[in-house]
């Protein structure tokens, strides 16, 4: 039942954060925003194991399977990625340490969930690896997050949302495309089914004497990341979303340089 426990734990932590916004009489888009959150998070909670969420309640046996393709990581992922908003908030706004500490126990705690499920540490907008799954099962995984967001940008422009809330969304929808072309090797495309995860072939892909592991990964990803970049620049796209992708492509080198001992 892990993902139900995940989605549980994201559960509350949304319901704190709506009642935390109402009593600050925080702007209702705001609250409107975290609401359509909580409300998300209680269907997937439904649909997770048959019945509906109540406070406090031990969440019932997961409907599915714990190891069936990655549900309960993607279930982590979203409570994990939701807490950690929630700690950086609290934070920002300076809120009393108990309280603090409170919501970092709990993304800590997550975090160990996490990993426990999949395998890896949790990394923010990482999209969780399904655990132990065949290869291909994470460019399915890549294929199934990059539509939901292609899905919510789309809804986002049909309600003429905020301007930062829908940059926000096109962003992670870059960085999934680009996870996804540097999984498969191929552009995402709506209703594709993914192709097959490109083993790296030895000849081409000896970095500093490794013939694949981290070194070959990290390349591919530098790669699909230098791709992006330069795409946006082509497509004169605004500057911070610009920014944000060159970042991203700088982190990438970093993690490479350091795996591979070479830039």
């Amino acid at each position: 039942g892990g993902s139900a426990d995940a989605i549980n734990a994201a559960i509350s932590a949304q319901g704190d954060q709506v009642r935390k916004l109402k009593t600050e009489k925080a702007g209702k888009p705001e609250i409107d925003e975290a609401v359509k959150k909580l409300l998300a998070l209680k269907a997937e909670y439904k649909a997770a194991t048959g019945s509906d969420w109540k406070p406090g309640a031990a969440p019932a046996p997961s409907a599915v399977p714990a190891s069936s393709s990655g549900g309960s990581g993607d279930a982590l992922n979203l409570a994990t990625a939701a807490q950690g908003d929630l700690v950086r908030k609290l934070k920002t706004e300076k809120a009393g340490k108990p309280e603090i500490d409170e919501a970092v126990k709990k993304l800590l705690a997550l975090k160990a969930e996490y990993k426990a499920a999949t395998g890896s540490d949790w990394k923010p907008g990482a999209a969780s690896a399904p655990p132990a799954t065949p290869a291909g099962g994470s460019a399915d995984a890549l294929n199934l997050t990059t539509a939901a967001q292609g899905d919510l940008v789309r809804k986002l422009k049909t309600e003429k949302a905020a301007k930062p809330e829908i940059d926000e969304a096109v962003k992670k929808l870059l960085a999934l495309k680009a996870e996804y072309k540097a999984a498969t090797g191929s552009d995402w495309k709506p209703g594709a089914a993914p192709a097959q995860v490109k083993q790296p072939s030895p000849k081409k892909e000896v970095v500093a004497g490794q013939k694949d592991g981290p070194g070959a990964e990290l390349s591919g990803k530098v790669a699909a990341q230098g791709d992006l970049v330069r795409q946006l620049k082509t497509d004169k796209k605004p500057k911070e979303e610009i920014d944000m992708a060159v970042k991203q492509l700088l982190v990438l080198k970093t993690e490479f340089k350091a795996a591979t001992g070479s830039d």
